[in-house]
């Protein structure tokens, strides 16, 4: 029998590994069921624990971090307890369930990616006419997705997965990541066809939030090569920034408040952007704060840690840049080429970051 383990529903985009734990040599299992009971038993005590922390009103960041600490732990003890029960019983009737499971959790830890692809290529190898091999085929697509340098391959891994499995529930979310691939690609105009493809697609038209998301897609995708607006500011400091001084090197626009949870959510990425590029990256912080004084008590508060340039902008204000780049929500990133036009238009947190790779090179 088939048992996934109760977050195998997170698979690639869930819990992020944080820091390694030590782990003991893993014990001996008899069978698959007997593994996966022992495992799921711990699983449920964790998950309990960490579904109450995050109904609490208040909790520290730190509490939570613990308990996602643990349960990316667990999942590291039980990928080698099923590496083991795969060596060690090479005859058994239930290596396919094991080799799936141990495909699905090695893809949930990100310093593992490259294992989770070995362990989707072995149970495809060994069982390519098994009930699950669609869903290898996809946790492999989804996972080369994922791995930077990689995107030739996750390209043609999806498109095989969406050729073979296109009625599938999951050949939607590789639709929208092989429109990813793409734009990682700069295959802008490829695009922009599929996009156009699936606004037309049957189920699309049925959809009013699907083909609103489609569509502001494709809106983005018109202002990629626009020469970004003109605008002449001053900074928290008190000294100027004009368009001008954005040209020469590629720059990133993030547009935010000090006082907006999802804006204090992107900036650990702004920051890695800033700490990995250095010199080869311009940032202009544009603020929509309730006030300049407000935006201004904040950095200081923050000085040792945020250190790109800041302006500030009256978001009711009519004729400001913020107008101008039609922003309607927040946060809100935009990346120009070092010739000063828009290279990508409202991406956020992970694909910004590896857009800025191939901008900075």
């Amino acid at each position: 029998m088939i048992r996934p383990l109760l977050l195998s529903a997170l698979l690639v985009f869930g819990l992020a590994p944080f820091a390694a734990t030590a782990q003991e040599t893993p014990k001996s299992f008899s069978g698959y069921n007997e593994l996966f009971d022992h495992f799921d038993k711990r699983r449920k005590v964790l998950i309990t624990r960490f579904e109450r922390l995050r109904e609490k009103e208040r909790v520290e960041p730190e509490d939570l971090r613990k308990a996602e600490d643990e349960l990316v732990a667990l999942d590291r003890e039980y990928c080698a307890a099923l590496r083991t029960y795969v060596d060690e019983h090479p005859g058994a009737n239930d290596l396919m369930p094991a080799r799936f499971e141990m495909t699905v959790s090695l893809s949930r830890l990100e310093d593992r990616l490259e294992d989770a692809l070995k362990a989707a290529d072995e149970f495809l190898r060994h069982h390519a006419d098994a009930e699950l091999a669609a869903d290898a085929r996809f946790v492999k697509a989804q996972t080369l997705f994922r791995i930077a340098e990689r995107e030739v391959e996750a390209l043609a891994a999806l498109e095989q997965f969406i050729e073979k499995h296109g009625e599938r529930p999951e050949a939607d979310a590789a639709r929208m990541m092989r429109v990813r691939t793409l734009m990682l690609l700069d295959r802008t105009a490829d695009a922009r066809r599929a996009l156009e493809a699936l606004l037309k697609s049957d189920k699309v038209k049925g959809d009013d939030a699907a083909r609103a998301h489609i569509q502001g897609l494709l809106d983005a995708l018109d202002w990629v090569g626009r020469d970004v607006p003109q605008f002449e500011l001053a900074d928290t400091a008190g000294k100027p920034v004009k368009t001008a001084d954005l040209a020469g090197k590629p720059a990133l626009l993030f547009v935010w408040d000090t006082t907006s949870e999802p804006c204090l959510g992107e900036l650990p990425f702004v920051l890695q952007a800033q700490k990995q590029h250095g010199e080869k990256l311009a940032i202009l912080g544009v603020s929509v704060n309730e006030s300049r004084t407000a935006l201004e008590q904040w950095l200081a508060r923050q000085k040792e840690t945020v250190k790109f340039r800041n302006v500030w902008i009256d978001r009711a204000e009519e004729g400001t840049l913020l107008k101008k780049l039609a922003v309607r929500a927040i946060p809100f990133n935009i990346l120009l080429d070092a010739q000063g036009k828009v290279y990508r238009y409202d991406v956020r947190s992970d694909d910004m970051l590896r857009y800025v790779a191939r901008l900075a090179k």
